[in-house]
This record gives structure tokens, C-alpha cells and sequence, in this order.
């Protein structure tokens, strides 16, 4: 991934999350984008109207990824723009949402049609 993030300022699991937010090539570790997938997915069926599930609960018990799932709550909370720039910033990272940020389909036809 052609990210680069200020490594001594970030957590293992910010710079987990930062990547999977950022989108991945297929380069990168297919076990932290499917950890990402499950906390958001877990989230969702927590979060359900009518749920009685606690599979978030499950995934930050000790021994699971306690920190993951706290970062992915921080960040779905209503204060999630604070946690968001917060993170950016420690990752010397500019914004995606105000800057055009190319996908990886978009690079992976880019390089295609340099070849």
C-alpha cells in the first residue's frame, strides 16, 4: 500500500483501521480487512432495531481484539469527525473526504493503460 502513515504516533489497530478506511490493494493482509469487516458487520447486527445480539461484546472480550472494537466505536459514535481528524492528523495523513483519493480499481486501470 502506498500509504504511509507516521508509524510512532499511531496504535497498531489505528493504523489497521486508517488502511482498511483508506481502502486496500491486494497486497495487504486479507486477515485485518476481514477483522474490519466483522466489527463493522457486528456493529450493524448489534446496532439493529429489534436486535438481541452481542456479537461486539464477544469480539472485544480479552484474548479477542478489545482495542479494534473500541477504536470502531469510538469512530461510530457521535463524535466520530473528532476521532476521524484526530487520527488523520497523528497519521500525517490529508483527508480523504476533502481530497480525491483514487480507489484501487482506479489505479489498478491507470497502470493497466501504462503497460
Amino acid at each position: 500500500m502506498s500509504i504511509k502513515f507516521r508509524s510512532k504516533e499511531l496504535s497498531p489497530a489505528e493504523a489497521s483501521f486508517l488502511k482498511w478506511q483508506y481502502g486496500f490493494d491486494e497486497e495487504d493482509e486479507p486477515f485485518e480487512r476481514a477483522l474490519w469487516q466483522a466489527i463493522m458487520r457486528a456493529w450493524d447486527a448489534d446496532t439493529a432495531k429489534g436486535s438481541v445480539t452481542s456479537h461486539l461484546e464477544r469480539l472485544g472480550c480479552n484474548g479477542a481484539y478489545p482495542e479494534e472494537v473500541a477504536l470502531y466505536e469510538r469512530f461510530r459514535s457521535e463524535g466520530s469527525d473528532s476521532v476521524w481528524n484526530e487520527l488523520i492528523r497523528r497519521a500525517g495523513l490529508s483527508d480523504r473526504r476533502t481530497a480525491k483519493v483514487d480507489t484501487s480499481i482506479e489505479r489498478r486501470r491507470r497502470a493497466a493503460s501504462r503497460a
